[in-house]
């Protein structure tokens, strides 16, 4: 059953933006376009990690009112498996209790089409740990390959130019690269996923009313989880 739309107008009359793939959570409102407000927090400084999420949330929906939000758009992944869910079970009990559509958008979109102005092409890379990388590939703010997930040297197949690496994998391609290849590294902590940036992906599609499924919501992982790996082991030694 798909979540009954609210009388939106033209546009929602805020916009609460949820960011929680990798280290760094945010929490965006935005009004008609514009940022009105934008916390981040390093989850990995903090032994409470995502405790600090729902405080953050709680005192920004306090202040701004749960009634006021027309819409939320959140990042469904791929990243930290955790987190991930921690953010779209966030979601999905504000979108059931108060009847607010919902957006989704993926982090390596966030990351990709954040540098549309680029000269070069853009790959945008996630750590996935375990020797793996999520990637996919961009221009002029448009990806032109699927998601991926694949290893260091499997980006080969996709990179043929002089190309910019950004996102949270730059530091495996650089290690397997080195300088002076056909790589552009950029390590800054402002191309990483933000709420904001979340909010900017799915305001297309908000203003077109395409919105989720908020029964189907589920993180967008590509691999499986540890748990899950684990547990095929398991089963196939029987």
């Amino acid at each position: 059953m798909r979540s009954k739309e609210r009388t939106l107008g033209k546009l929602p009359l805020k916009i609460l933006g949820i960011e929680t793939s990798s280290h760094l959570f945010s929490l965006c409102i935005n009004e008609d376009d514009i940022v009105i407000y934008e916390v981040a927090r390093n989850r990995l400084q903090d032994d409470s990690r995502d405790a600090h999420f729902f405080v953050e949330a709680e005192k920004l929906l306090g202040y701004y009112g749960l009634k006021n939000i027309g819409a939320i758009a959140i990042d469904s992944g791929p990243g930290m498996f955790t987190s991930l869910r921690v953010g779209l079970t966030f979601a999905k009990g504000l979108a059931l209790s108060v009847n607010i559509p919902v957006i989704t958008v993926k982090s390596l979109d966030v990351i990709g089409t954040s540098l549309e102005f680029s000269y070069y092409p853009v790959l945008a890379v996630i750590n996935a740990y375990h020797g793996e990388i999520y990637v996919a590939l961009y221009r002029r703010g448009e990806r032109i390959t699927d998601y991926l997930l694949t290893t260091p040297e499997g980006i080969k197949k996709l990179v043929r130019e002089k190309t910019l690496v950004i996102g949270s994998g730059v530091g495996l391609i650089q290690e397997k690269y080195g300088q002076g290849t056909y790589f552009i590294y950029s390590r800054d902590p402002f191309l990483l996923p933000t709420a904001s940036k979340v909010i900017a992906c799915a305001l297309p599609r908000i203003k077109k009313k395409q919105f989720e499924d908020i029964e189907m919501l589920e993180p967008y992982y590509i691999k499986k989880t540890d748990a899950e790996r684990n547990y095929d082991k398991t089963d196939a030694s029987r």
